[in-house]
This record gives structure tokens, C-alpha cells and sequence, in this order.
């Protein structure tokens, strides 16, 4: 859990672990239901919580390394 002690590097990781999670869950209730739109709608958050994590990683990859 990030706190006044947990340096940026950190809170992007922890950031980017917890958008897998989030990606992990909606993949996986998408294909818990035989509703068409149930389903494409736990793949429109899956697809966004990639999105999120993608966007996390290349600020990590991108910026913040390269300022240090």
C-alpha cells in the first residue's frame, strides 16, 4: 500500500500491478456471461484497464527513468 514513504517509481509499479488485476478481472467475467452486451461490456473495461497500463509502463519506461 503506497504512503508519504513510497517513492513515484514505486507508486507507478504498484499502479501497473494493480491495472493487470484489474485486466485479469474483467477478462475473466467477460467470459462468464452468455449476454452479448454483458460480455462486450467486461471487454470494453478489460480493454481500458490495458490502456491504463500501457499508459503507466511508458511513463515509468519513458520519463521517469529517464530523469534519474
Amino acid at each position: 500500500m503506497p504512503d508519504k514513504t513510497t517513492d513515484p517509481q514505486e507508486a507507478i509499479e504498484i499502479a501497473i500491478k494493480r491495472e493487470r488485476e484489474a485486466y485479469e478481472f474483467y477478462s475473466k467475467h467477460a467470459e462468464l456471461f452468455d449476454n452479448d452486451a454483458t460480455r462486450q461490456m467486461f471487454l470494453y473495461l478489460a480493454g481500458e484497464e490495458k490502456k491504463h497500463e500501457e499508459k503507466l509502463q511508458e511513463e515509468l519506461d519513458n520519463n521517469y527513468l529517464s530523469e534519474m
